[in-house]
């Protein structure tokens, strides 16, 4: 009875790190690995009988897919509106820089304001500084916003999936 109690509470716990690492995704950082390295410690802890590897190898590939996604999302975003890799780069530093600022502010709202704002503010920024030109400077800047939030997405999709392989993996 007392090992079942700790797979309880450790499954619990699994779940709860899954949970946040879903809910941080929006605010720029990559939950999918915590989502992935929580199922990993889980399968340590409690056995592959419990959490079959494969279940962890799969989380983590499927993470880093989620992580080229959302940069490809980016990219693409910026280069639809005809900008240049450098507006894409300046969308992503922008984000993150974003989202740190903003979580000062107000920590999870602020954060995924900031991130978004940041990721507009860094395109227009890199684009208006190689071209001069507000009006493009501005359409690039909102692809590259597109592509954020279409990569945040991607990202929330493929956490989903991972809590539900995890969940589909569990034998207890």
């Amino acid at each position: 009875m007392l090992a079942t109690a700790g797979l309880i509470v450790e499954a619990t716990l699994l779940y709860l790190a899954m949970v946040v690492g879903l809910l941080v995704i929006p605010i720029g950082v990559p939950g999918q690995f915590l989502i992935a390295a929580a199922a990993a410690l889980f399968t340590l802890i409690a056995g592959a009988e419990v959490l079959p590897w494969w279940v962890a190898i799969t989380l983590f590939c499927l993470a880093v897919a989620a992580e080229v996604g959302e940069a490809v999302a980016g990219y693409f975003g910026a280069k639809q509106a005809k900008g240049s890799v450098w507006s894409a780069v300046g969308g992503m530093a922008g984000g993150i820089v974003g989202a740190i600022l903003g979580s000062a502010v107000a920590p999870i709202l602020g954060s995924i304001a900031g991130a978004l704002a940041g990721t507009f503010g860094g395109a227009f920024a890199v684009e208006y500084s190689r071209t001069r030109h507000p009006g493009n400077a501005q359409a690039v800047a909102k692809g590259a916003l597109m592509g954020r939030l279409a990569g945040s997405l991607i990202k929330l999709v493929t956490g989903g999936v991972m809590i539900a392989i995890v969940t589909h993996g569990l034998s207890f």
